[in-house]
């Protein structure tokens, strides 16, 4: 806690601080797990289970911390996926985006052509897009795909796999390197160093977006109380942020 913080001592200690060192350790299982090596199908459902937790709260310690720094209080919607909040990390993801774009550009930023950059490539990367759709289906209701079809319910979510291969496409579709070696695979190569690499590439991208969150908060970014919630936060091997070349051009 530090002195002016919109928070109390006992929000800090019984509340933010074991969310946030919650967030970091189960984040870093998460990344642990999805870069193990052998098939992802034998880890999905861990490496997804883990993820949206980690994902979720860190999303909702950004938010409502941010909302508390501007003044607003703590987001009482917050456990509502129907309104948008909940398990619906695509709109949260959404929402915290436009939040770290508005007080970027609203503020006199010491680094703000480098925030940009940054906030640019959590807008633009196909790879993060398509994880955080397939986290919120499996956090909401792909988690009981197949139960609710065995109860004979009317299933709405979408099996893990499927939502799955989406994001393994994206990265795939935007990395040279990945797709010269998927055809390597396709024309006879060995499957396993092609997984490792693409396991990889999907890890690379959640992590980046971790950091981007938590360094963003480092510089100020959503408030005094997320400059040291984000600094807590941040992966001990966060990777070194560079942006999307698209956005390197725009910084």
């Amino acid at each position: 806690m530090h002195e002016g913080s919109a928070f109390t001592s006992q929000q800090w200690l019984s509340g933010l601080l074991p969310e946030v060192n919650s967030a970091r350790s189960v984040l870093a299982s998460a990344d642990r797990l999805l870069r193990q090596d052998g098939a992802l199908e034998r880890d999905l459902d861990a490496v997804l289970a883990t993820y949206s937790i980690g994902v979720e709260r860190l999303m909702k310690l950004a938010l409502g911390t941010g909302a508390v720094s501007r003044g607003e209080g703590w987001p009482t919607k917050m456990g509502f996926t129907r309104e948008g909040w909940g398990h619906a990390l695509d709109e949260m993801d959404e929402r915290l985006r436009s939040e770290l774009r508005e007080a970027v550009e609203s503020g006199d930023w010491e680094r703000k052509q480098m925030l940009r950059s940054w906030i640019c490539t959590l807008d633009n990367d196909p790879v993060w897009a398509a994880v955080v759709r397939t986290l919120r289906n499996y956090a909401d209701a792909g988690r009981y795909h197949h139960l609710d079809q065995v109860a004979g319910k009317e299933v709405s979510s979408r099996s893990s796999s499927e939502m799955w291969d989406e994001a393994e496409r994206a990265a795939i579709a935007s990395s040279s390197s990945l797709a010269a070696h998927h055809q390597r695979t396709t024309e006879g190569a060995g499957f396993a160093p092609f997984e490792r690499e693409l396991r990889a590439e999907v890890a690379d991208s959640i992590k980046r977006w971790v950091s981007i969150v938590c360094l963003c908060g480092f510089h100020g970014v959503l408030g005094e109380d997320w400059r040291v919630i984000g600094a807590s936060a941040l992966p001990d091997d966060a990777l070194p942020v560079r942006a999307l070349p698209n956005c390197e051009a725009k910084a």
